[in-house]
């Protein structure tokens, strides 16, 4: 009794050093993002393994609430609009107000502070989560003019899909041109992304490297652009006849997030900013996928596990993690008391759509502790910010 009173002692004890001592100021920070990955999904991945999951090394865990300024149940455009901006918007809105007036991300201010930035999704780079962070339009359909504004953001560092939106366009302009003007290396395909060296590059890939396909759906091979660009015409200039295309779709995020984590490491005095999105997880709710779910959160924590190795190798970064909101209602199906004696884990789904019910928030390194306890999904990159500065 007299050991486990010192034990309760003990913990408490560095609970109160912990929240009496100041968080730390990051110069790096990773911002890591599961869209509509809740409870339920995290729970598929822990009751799938055996060994312990990046999610379990979290020195902090927290409770974000998710609603919109419309509607308790918020879209991703809304959901990833707070989670960029600190603002609450309309479901449907894009980095920008319900009056429709641009907010500014903190990967906006990340750049204001001399940070370099980077991007790394496997859907589109025009998605409304990533397109949060740099674009503000009033509908996330409005692809071409994300596109557009894209081109403006002056990321670093930006890999995904959606060829067509640069090239396919109703204004008939090449986007792949004008990044180019801007100084940026453009790559369409995997393996010029994994094997360059440019400090400036946009690696814009078939969905097909981005993402593995289901057999009874078609929907992840549908063919992205004619690479009639500019980017193209210069890739063809150099094509190795010989060469072997990577398509690595199970393991494209993880490779992806390595290999903006090395390049927006190089020349890094003032620090950097990178976001990442998993989007793929929202589609197995949605779907109401059990096995989806649990492999797609198994590539997610691979992903995870990598960018703890890089805050535990770099320990003046960052990392938070967290969701948008959660899809599918999901919870662990009860059909027998013994794990491993009832047959492979399956989840139950209450629903197709997205829910409000709150999601977790994961940080770890230099002021972690301030993402702990309930917040609102506005407050994260708030806490972000004010660990910057």
């Amino acid at each position: 009794m007299k050991k486990n009173f010192l034990i309760i002692v003990s913990v408490f004890a560095l609970a109160a050093l912990s929240c009496s001592r100041a968080p730390e100021t990051p110069k790096n920070v990773i911002y890591l993002i599961g869209d509509g990955m809740g409870f339920g999904a995290v729970s598929s991945l822990l009751l799938s393994v055996d060994e312990a999951t990046g999610f379990e090394q979290a020195p902090v865990i927290g409770l974000s609430e998710t609603c919109s300024a419309d509607n308790y149940v918020t879209d991703s455009a809304a959901g990833g609009t707070a989670l960029a901006t600190g603002t609450r918007t309309n479901n449907g809105f894009v980095g920008a107000d319900p009056e429709g007036n641009q907010l500014t991300s903190i990967l906006r201010k990340a750049q204001a502070m001399g940070k370099k930035t980077g991007i790394v999704v496997n859907t589109t780079l025009t998605e409304a989560t990533p397109a949060s962070f740099y674009a503000g339009v009033t509908s996330r359909k409005m692809v071409f003019d994300i596109a557009k504004q894209f081109t403006e953001s002056e990321v670093d560092v930006a890999i995904g899909g959606g060829l067509d939106h640069f090239i396919s366009r109703p204004d008939s302009l090449d986007l792949t041109a004008t990044l180019i003007e801007k100084g940026y290396d453009v790559y369409l395909n995997w393996e010029t992304v994994l094997n360059t060296d440019s400090e400036k590059f946009v690696g814009i890939l078939p969905l097909y490297d981005l993402h593995r396909r289901e057999e009874n759906n078609g929907t992840a091979s549908a063919a992205e652009g004619q690479e009639v660009c500019l980017a193209a015409q210069l890739a063809s200039l150099n094509e190795d006849v010989n060469a072997t295309h990577l398509s690595e779709p199970t393991v494209y995020l993880e490779k992806a997030t390595v290999k903006a984590l090395d390049i927006l490491s190089r020349n890094n005095k003032d620090g950097f900013f990178l976001m990442i999105e998993s989007a793929i997880i929202d589609g197995y709710g949605h779907n109401n996928d059990s096995d989806g779910m649990i492999v797609e959160m198994k590539e997610f924590d691979r992903t995870l596990q990598n960018m703890i190795d890089y805050v535990n190798n770099n320990p003046e970064t960052l990392l938070v993690v967290t969701a948008d909101h959660e899809t599918g209602g999901t919870g662990v199906y009860y059909n027998g008391h013994k794990p491993g004696n009832e047959g492979p884990l399956k989840l139950r789904f209450s629903t197709s759509g997205h829910t409000g019910t709150v999601v977790p928030v994961f940080a770890y390194g230099p002021g972690a502790e301030s993402f702990g306890g309930i917040m609102k999904n506005t407050d994260i990159p708030k806490k972000i910010e004010a660990l910057m500065k």
